[in-house]
């Protein structure tokens, strides 16, 4: 048996987005502290393991969950966060399309379900500061790292892309101001190949570069 860290564990505030409206998953626990209580999937590391590892990992034995683009946003150590001992939680988040995946409650969850951020009850820990955090995180990171990556097919023209971003920012972006700051930033790469069909003139279509 493999020997876990006991001060040291992972949270992940996963985001669905759906027509418009921004959810948190979250899982209903099956151990003790904070007993059949709703809190962000999470839990401890192994002592061997990678910690990009460890949060894929426990992400996928909570909630079934494989292949999300997560980021490592905070750390979370204020010396009365976790009721017995001091544990120091490293938060990592992600973006996603809640339809994309078959969630399958496991480990030490009993249920999982998505619930609307602007609606959320007093959570155990400090899970509604990380949930805050995350958010906040977001809006800041969007324009650097390819946050918005699960939420875009293989490949899309801009002006879809610029609708994402209006929907989650809930601000008007100017189309011109916007497809500068995106090559600018790097963060795509122009195909030549155009959308067929729809009632607008084809555009040309881009994807995600690889290296972002």
């Amino acid at each position: 048996m493999r020997d876990i860290l006991l001060n040291v564990s992972i949270d992940c505030a996963i985001f669905g987005y759906v027509n418009g409206e921004l959810k948190v998953l979250l899982i209903k626990r099956d151990k003790e502290p904070e007993y059949n209580e709703w809190s962000l999937p999470g839990g401890n590391i192994y002592i061997d393991e990678n910690i990009d590892d460890a949060a894929h990992r426990l992400l996928n034995e909570l909630t079934g969950m494989l292949n999300l683009f997560l980021s490592q946003v905070g750390l979370f150590g204020e010396t009365n966060r976790y009721p017995d001992r001091r544990v120091i939680s490293i938060l990592y988040c992600a973006l996603v399309k809640p339809e994309q995946f078959e969630l399958i409650a496991g480990a030490h969850a009993k249920r999982i379900k998505w619930s609307k951020t602007n609606n959320l009850k007093k959570l155990p820990f400090d899970h509604n500061a990380m949930i805050a955090y995350s958010l906040k995180w977001l809006k800041d990171e969007i324009w650097r790292k390819p946050i918005l990556v699960n939420l875009l097919p293989e490949k899309f023209p801009l002006n879809q892309m610029q609708d994402l971003y209006e929907t989650f920012l809930q601000q008007t972006i100017d189309n011109r101001n916007f497809r500068k700051k995106v090559m600018v930033q790097g963060l795509v790469e122009k195909l030549n190949e155009k959308t067929i069909g729809g009632k607008q003139r084809p555009a040309f279509l881009y994807r995600l570069k690889e290296n972002s």
